[in-house]
């Protein structure tokens, strides 16, 4: 009778809910470390590789802005280059103008044509003494 009461008790009392046995931890707090490694070379890496691209960037643009500059400095030259022979040409041509103006066969031809001089028949040259007064040597013929 006893064990029958027993199993009455068993069957009327309210059923409690079995505990799930207990099972061992994994070895979870191995690849949680390596996780966070793995993450943290992964925020390396990108890290990185931003860097790089800025500075390849940085010298793409400063690649082209000297190219720039070369292009600006070559058309300054070709400028001068060009200024320069102008200036040789204007030069020549004016050497060229002087050497025609100076010449003695046209300052003779100006001076019998415009002016009216004439070649002389005849010169003296006048010798003043040392003790000669200025105004004596003027009234001479």
């Amino acid at each position: 009778m006893a064990a029958a009461a027993q199993a009455r008790r068993a069957a009327a009392a309210p059923r409690r809910q079995e505990q799930p046995e207990l099972v061992p931890a994994r070895p979870t707090a191995r690849r949680a470390p390596q996780a966070r490694r793995r993450a943290a070379q992964r925020a390396r890496l990108t890290r990185v590789f931003v860097i790089f691209v800025v500075c390849l960037t940085v010298l793409a643009v400063g690649r082209v802005s000297l190219s720039f500059a070369v292009v600006q400095k070559t058309l300054q030259t070709a400028t001068v280059v060009r200024e320069e022979r102008a200036l040789s040409a204007e030069n020549a041509q004016l050497a060229e103008k002087l050497a025609q103006m100076s010449s003695s066969v046209r300052i003779r031809h100006i001076a019998e044509t415009q002016l009216g001089l004439v070649d002389a028949d005849h010169w003296q040259v006048l010798r003043v003494a040392k003790d000669a007064r200025i105004a004596s040597v003027a009234k001479r013929p």
